[in-house]
This record gives structure tokens, sequence and C-alpha cells, in this order.
């Protein structure tokens, strides 16, 4: 078959054909990354990165997604003891996973360019950008990223509360490019006690001379391997809960080389993310060295969460973007009942809404990464609205990837569920965003804390009513009204929301907090389609908002099932293909809308 068969521009089909992925350039395959960057970087940061992005996107669609399939399939080894008896607990990698390791951390500098200039620029890149690389990395390997931003965060935490020497000590290690001198990290912090009630932790830390010591077992432990863990452990006398817990980094190795007083006892046998160690550790005196405040270790902790809660968002957008592009590729290319799958009805209503999920997840990761980027410039503003941003598109993101990627699977057929094709291990592998860094059900929680404790919502909201008034065009206006209406209601909601007292606050927190995903996503497309219209005369973002409204917002199971929005098999093509929508459909569906929904 040649590779135009399987190009997602492609419409062609025969019978027996099973196209993928395989060879595409997922850079090139996707216009709106592109339209993203260009609309948060300077021209001049978009055309030094151009060069790197496209070879990443070229690497992703060949070789790291070869490499990817099969450390999935080689999964790591524990090695607790050498051939002479001694004790090494060394973790053994297949070389696929090496050669994805010197992909990531060294040519293209995943880790670094959070920390120093790398790809030929003369400073740090900024976090959209940084989330772009990878955003096109994790579309093949989602499992090396764990570690990866571990790596990224716990250098972030370092630089942020470390002392000079621990900066001098670790960071260069930590940011290197060259695997020969890297070190890696990671965040040993749950338990088999607490697992999200960190304040139940039990592991302890006692003070020797100029070091700690760290007793206790540590449950969940991802990458452990790692050359350096930062680890949350009670200091004795210490109080109880998390205001109790200090921050230590404890090296694998002590300088003399020989390993640190801790064992890996077992690799755990996961679900997904099988090619990267995650284990159980017994810590038996491990040297190790307070990061910060000792008595405010699990603030600091938290700051590296938060990081890696946002770049858990990218990398569920990430997986989004893949089943969304796998499944247009296989539906285009695979014939039934005398035509493509791709020109069915239903077939189009099924591509449509995992285009709509992925283009919109994008969109709110990279506005994030932006607003990541002034309040690390010191906008106290940023500062508050990140603190609520983070939470919230990892809270929805992380779960709608595991919709998204197992709708894909099944747009694909019988193929989807063998393990031949990459649909089942996008499912795995989407299933642990909303369990890592918070299950779903803390987060939400983490959102009411922020609306009621940190005063988040007025600049939340404020933040999405300004987008909306910026609004010129006319016939977006219209849609802006239907929003700013919306909206409204979803601020209200939220202000009862916080009066409320006692257990009771807990039960709307999940639908608050998809609501509110939903607001901000809304207003992002608007805010996207104005700029396509004015640039390109381009009405199809324009449209994409007015389907995301009523999909997520206004749809409730009560409007009447004659709404079929046939518009939407008018303007598949150019949807999916990035052409052209008329202003035309845009007052078609409007119309078609108001008539559906009272608002």
């Amino acid at each position: 078959m040649s590779l135009k068969t399987l190009t997602s521009n492609s419409t062609e089909s025969h019978i027996g054909a099973m196209p993928d992925t395989k060879g595409l350039d997922f850079y090139k395959e996707d216009p709106n990354l592109s339209f993203l960057l260009k609309h948060y970087l300077s021209s001049e940061e978009y055309d030094m990165s151009l060069p790197h992005l496209k070879k990443l996107g070229e690497v992703a669609g060949t070789r790291l997604d070869e490499l990817s399939r099969t450390a999935d399939k080689k999964t790591p080894e524990l090695i607790n003891y050498n051939e002479k008896g001694d004790r090494v607990d060394e973790v053994d990698y297949h070389p696929s996973y090496k050669e994805m390791m010197k992909i990531g951390y060294g040519d293209f500098g995943l880790v670094a360019m959070s920390h120093k200039p790398v790809l030929g620029f003369s400073t740090k890149i900024p976090h959209v950008l940084k989330y772009g690389f990878w955003y096109l990395f994790v579309q093949s390997e989602f499992g090396l990223a764990c570690p990866m931003s571990m790596t990224d965060s716990a250098a972030r935490v370092i630089r942020n509360f470390g002392s000079q020497e621990l900066k001098e000590r670790y960071l260069p290690r930590m940011t290197s490019t060259d695997l020969d001198e890297l070190w890696t990290g990671a965040q040993f912090m749950t338990e088999k006690q607490g697992g999200s009630d960190v304040g139940a932790n039990t592991v302890s830390a006692k003070k020797v001379d100029d070091h700690w010591e760290i007793w206790g077992d540590k449950w969940f432990c991802s990458n452990v391997s790692a050359d350096l863990a930062l680890v949350l452990a009670r200091p004795e006398e210490a109080p109880s809960g998390t205001k109790g817990l200090g921050m230590f980094l404890v090296p694998r190795k002590l300088e003399d080389g020989s390993l640190n007083n801790y064992k890996v006892n077992r690799l755990k046998d996961k679900f997904g993310t099988r090619d990267m160690a995650s284990g159980e550790v017994t810590f038996e005196g491990a040297v190790a060295y307070v990061v910060g405040d000792v008595t405010k270790g699990f603030k600091q902790m938290m700051s590296m969460v938060n990081s890696s809660r946002l770049s858990n968002a990218v990398r569920s957008s990430a997986m989004m973007r893949r089943s969304f592009l796998e499944a247009l590729v296989s539906s285009r290319g695979r014939e039934a009942f005398g035509s493509s799958l791709a020109e069915k009805p239903l077939m189009k209503e099924t591509l449509f809404e995992l285009q709509l999920d992925s283009e919109v997840a994008a969109s709110t990761v990279f506005y994030t990464a932006s607003v990541y980027d002034k309040s690390d410039q010191g906008s106290e503003v940023d500062k508050k609205l990140l603190r609520i941003l983070t939470p919230l598109l990892k809270g929805y993101i992380c779960k709608r990837a595991r919709y998204s990627t197992a709708e894909a699977m099944e747009a694909r057929g019988g193929n989807g569920y063998i393990e031949d094709w990459v649909d089942a291990k996008l499912v795995r592998d989407a299933h642990v965003g909303s369990i890592w860094e918070g299950t779903t059900n803390i987060i939400a929680l983490d959102i009411i804390r922020a609306l009621a404790k940190d005063s988040a919502g007025e600049v939340f909201f404020n933040n999405i009513y300004y987008r909306i008034e910026m609004i010129s065009n006319p016939l977006a206006q219209k849609v802006s009204e239907i929003l700013k209406a919306i909206t409204k209601k979803v601020e209200e909601q939220s202000e009862k929301i916080i009066e409320i007292y006692g257990p009771e606050r807990e039960l709307p927190a999940k639908q608050l907090m998809n609501r509110m995903y939903h607001v901000l996503a809304a207003s992002l497309l608007l805010n996207e389609s104005e700029i396509q219209i004015t640039e390109e005369e381009n009405y199809r973002k324009l449209y994409m908002t007015l389907q995301y409204i009523h999909r997520y917002l206004t749809s409730n199971g009560l409007d009447e099932l004659v709404y079929t929005d046939s518009s939407l098999l008018e303007s598949f093509e150019d949807i999916v293909n990035f052409g052209k929508v008329s202003a035309e459909r845009v007052e078609n569906l409007l119309n078609n809308f108001r008539q559906a929904v009272n608002l």
C-alpha cells in the first residue's frame, strides 16, 4: 500500500485495507498545533523552533513510535543481586527504551529546555514551546514522559528551594543532554496507608550530623531507578498531618559510589506505562538532604505536583490527538458498504467529536502554558489563575482521554482491540492520567478549595469575561452573548457551592469542575475564532465553538431529538482538513441552535 493511501488527507480506500499512521509527520498533520504556537510565541521563537518541531514530528511518526511499541512489550526487569551476591537493585531496560531516552533527554533536550538554552536558543525555552515539543513526543511515547516530567519538576524544586550546595551538586547533572552525565529524578510520596491522604504518611527522618536518615516504606515509586528522589518524610517530634512533613533529596548512590541505604523490593505489574519502571521501596537509614524549609515540605512538593499536573494534561491531550488521527486515517482508508467508513454519517459524527475534544484540549493546555510563563515572570494575577487552571485541566482532560482513546479504538473495529495496533496501548496509558498526581475526586475537591480558600473564582471568571468582551466580529459576537450568559450561570453555581458548609459541598464538585472547564474551553475557541476570521476570513473555529457550546454546555438531554444538525455533514471535510467554513454555515447552525435551546 502506498503512503498516499495512508495519509490523513487521503480519501482512498480499498477492500482489505488496514491503514494506520505509520510514516506520517505528526507536526505536518496537525495545522492546529502550528496555529496555537504562532498565536502564543513570538515570530522569532516560532521560526527558530520550526525546524526542530518538524524533525520531532517526523521522528514521532516513525522511529519513536516503533521504539515505543517495542518497549511496551519488553518491560523492565529488576535485578536485586549481581553474580557475586551483592545487592545492586538495578532496573534492566530494553535497548528500545534507552534509545527513546536519547531522543527525549538528549536529541531534543525535553527536560533541559526549561532550565538552560538548547536547540540553538540563547535562553531557556518558554513553557508554551516546551509543551509543543512534549505534545509531539507523547503522541508516540507516554511512559518515558513520566520520568522526564519528574526530572524536570524535581530540578525546578531544587532550583526554587534547595541550598546553593544542592543546586551546584545536582542541577548540572539533572539538566544534562548527555546520557552519560544525566541523573534522572523522581518523587516518592505515596505510602500504603496514605494514598491520596499524604498527611497519614509515616516514613520518618532523623537528623544525623550534616545529613538526615530516612526510614520506612514507600508504596508507589515511579521511575524507581532514578538517580535522585524527592521524598516526603516526617522529622522526629514533628506534628501529624501534612504540616509535619519535610522534603528530602535522596540520592540513589553515595559520593563514594556505593548504594544508599534503601531497597527496591519489586516492580509493579501495571496496566499501562509498562515500559517505565514503578516499584516499592524500603528506606533503611538512607542518607538524605533537606530541601528548603523542613517545616514546609508538603507545600514545596505541591509546587512540583502542580507542574506535573499540567504536564499530565499535556500528555493526555497528546494521546487524544493521536487517537483522533488513528481513527481518521483508518476510517478513510477502510471500505465498507460501498464507500469509505469516513463517508458514513455516524462515523463523521464520531470523528468530529474526537477532533473537537482534541482541539479544545490543545487550546486549554497551551493557553495555560502561557499563563505559566507569565506566572514565572512574577504576575500575581496569573499565579492565582494558574492555581485553578492546573487542577481544572488535569481533572477534565485526563478523564476525557480515557473516553477518546476508547472511542478511537472502537472506530478501528476489531483491529483496534488487538495489541498489534497502537489503540490498545493508548487506552492503557490514558487511564493513568486521572490517577497520578491526584485522582479525579481529589482534583475536584482541590478546585473547590481554590475557590473557597484562595478566592480563585473571581480571577477565573473575569478572565473568561475579558476574552468574551474582546470579540468584535458581528457573527462571533452573537455566539459570545450566548457564552456570556452560560458563564454567568456557572459562576453563580460556583458561588452557591462554596457557600455550602459540611460534606454536602463535595457532592457537586465534579460537575462544577466539568462546567468550568467547558466555559474556559469555549472562550478560548471563541478567541481563536476571532483570530482566524480576521487573518484568514475562515469561520471554521467559530463553527466548532458553537458546536462545543451546544454539546457540552446547553445539551442536557431535553432538547428536541429532531435537532440533527445536518450542517456537520456539509462541513465535515472542511473541518477535518482545516479548510474554510463560511459565515453562512455558522448562521444556519446558530439558527438551529436557538430553536433547540432556550437560554
